[in-house]
């Protein structure tokens, strides 16, 4: 078991404008396809990165290559998607026909299909819950039951996290599970895309001081369902089952992109003028295969974590802590407790 120990310094500056004239994804699919040309190099496209051969194909069979140069000055190429869009998952899926073709097999991290937001002007900043501590008069404080009261009064929270609950509570006769995980995931991805983030994330990053309230903050997402499974993979397994779900890859590389870190420090945040973007884009990591939590209800050390493991990584053991510890140390929702002392677990 690895611990790394971070102390952050929250300095929010502003920054300059993103671009904000961005074609979707959709419209350029439509596009090309109203082009003959584009429209049957894009099918080819699509039949290149169809399955387990893909590599060879993209590497070495000259119609994908022809396909790719055709389609890298299309309008397919700079398309992107909006975030909680209608048709999200359709969105992403045309624009990694394009750029799974650049970055499949290869080291490099994929790019984000989402409009890129100007740092400190996410569209939930004005909307994202204030750092919160009780008073030394209030013992019986508990931040996180009175963001569950304030999700009460709001219909739109209420429904959706009634839903949430009940679904992830309840189990798969079926299969004799004890809950259907794919349609808890979509049901906490539906509550997290429809409710303000003046609701969700006060019930996910609530700060607590006494361990009843971390247990509820931790408990938020039904975790028995929607993060534990009955063996722990292996991380680089998880990020290769990720990676193939369209959904998932794009908030992984959404999530990596907002919460970059330049390299580690002990004394600085990663990307600190876009905390709330990299807040956002955490949560809606929530609900995909890279499911985040907490891992205990620790109130001195938070300790958080992806449901895997680097356990049996064999000679592949460095590339999997890199990855995990470079995932955690981007979990930047330790904003909510200044100054003080974070626990980042790595197994």
């Amino acid at each position: 078991t690895y611990f790394v120990s971070i102390y952050l310094v929250v300095n929010i500056e502003e920054a300059p404008g993103a671009h904000t004239e961005w074609v979707d994804c959709i419209q350029a699919s439509d596009m090309c396809n109203q082009n003959p040309y584009c429209s049957s190099r894009y099918r080819v496209m699509r039949q290149c990165l169809v399955g387990k051969e893909k590599e060879a194909m993209l590497d070495n069979n000259r119609e994908c290559q022809a396909a790719m140069e055709v389609l890298l000055v299309s309008p397919l190429y700079d398309c992107r998607c909006k975030r909680s869009m209608k048709k999200e998952l359709q969105c992403v899926q045309n624009y990694w026909t394009i750029h799974m073709g650049l970055t499949e097999g290869g080291d490099l991290e994929d790019s984000s299909p989402y409009e890129p937001v100007a740092p400190g002007r996410h569209p939930d900043a004005s909307l994202a819950p204030k750092s919160f501590h009780c008073p030394n008069t209030e013992r019986n404080c508990n931040p996180c039951l009175d963001a569950a009261k304030a999700c009460n009064l709001n219909s739109s929270c209420k429904r959706q996290r009634s839903n949430y609950i009940a679904i992830c509570s309840k189990e798969d006769a079926n299969k004799g599970e004890t809950c259907n995980r794919k349609r808890c995931h979509k049901a906490l991805r539906s509550f997290l895309d429809r409710v303000p983030p003046e609701f969700s994330h006060r019930l996910l990053f609530c700060p607590c001081q006494t361990e009843g309230c971390a247990e509820r903050r931790r408990q938020t997402i039904v975790p028995d369902c929607s993060f534990k499974d009955k063996e722990k993979p292996n991380c680089l397994e998880l990020r290769r089952i990720c990676r193939q779900d369209p959904l998932c890859r794009s908030r992984l590389a959404d999530y990596i992109v907002n919460c970059w870190v330049p390299s580690p420090s002990m004394s600085t945040c990663p990307n600190q003028d876009n905390h709330q973007a990299c807040l956002a884009s955490y949560a809606r990591l929530i609900g995909t295969d890279m499911t985040p939590n907490y891992v205990d209800s620790s109130i001195s050390n938070w300790t958080i974590s992806p449901w895997c493991t680097c356990k049996g990584s064999g000679n592949q053991e460095e590339e999997c802590l890199n990855f995990l510890s470079q995932l955690i140390y981007r979990f930047f929702f330790f904003l909510w407790e200044r100054n003080s002392k974070v626990q980042i677990f790595v197994s």
